[in-house]
């Protein structure tokens, strides 16, 4: 079975809507670090907050490669779905992208409107907003069959 592109693409939309926290592996000077971050998206693009004095965030600061996995813990493999992706993350600076990037958060976790507006203020202002722009997406989905793989080049 092969989905069209305009059924992978909204089978991968589904997935970042159906899914919370990514995992981001990167590699750096200091060596490769794994992380798992909330996020929220744009089309295919990924954004999060995060100090920008963490392992994956000075990897990614002046942009570089990573790779992120969303998926949940499943106790049947048949039940398996998540997404792989392969890409560009960079530190957004403060600009509009930046502050869309903080919005998309914003609506998808509202407690960083209370965040924001309360004492834990000082730890937001210390973060920064973070983009991942996939190059590849491959939707693992073993509801579709068992091993079911397809990849999206953008």
């Amino acid at each position: 079975m092969t989905l069209s592109d305009d059924e992978l693409k909204q089978a991968i939309v589904d997935a970042l809507a159906d899914h919370t926290v990514l995992t981001m592996a990167t590699q750096g000077e200091t060596g490769p670090h794994v992380v798992s971050l909330m996020y929220a998206y744009k089309e295919f693009d990924l954004y999060w907050l995060s100090n920008p004095a963490a392992g994956h965030s000075g990897h990614l600061g002046k942009g570089s490669r990573g790779a992120v996995s969303i998926a949940r813990q499943y106790e049947d493999f048949q039940n398996i779905k998540g997404l792989q992706m392969s890409g560009q993350g960079l530190r957004l600076e403060q600009g509009a992208e930046a502050k869309d990037g903080f919005a998309l958060l914003t609506v998808r976790y509202p407690f960083l409107r209370a965040f924001a507006a309360g004492e834990l203020a000082s730890h937001l202002d210390k973060a920064a907003v973070y983009r991942f722009r996939p190059e590849r997406i491959t939707l693992i989905d073993n509801t579709r069959g068992f091993g079911f793989r397809q990849t999206l080049q953008l």
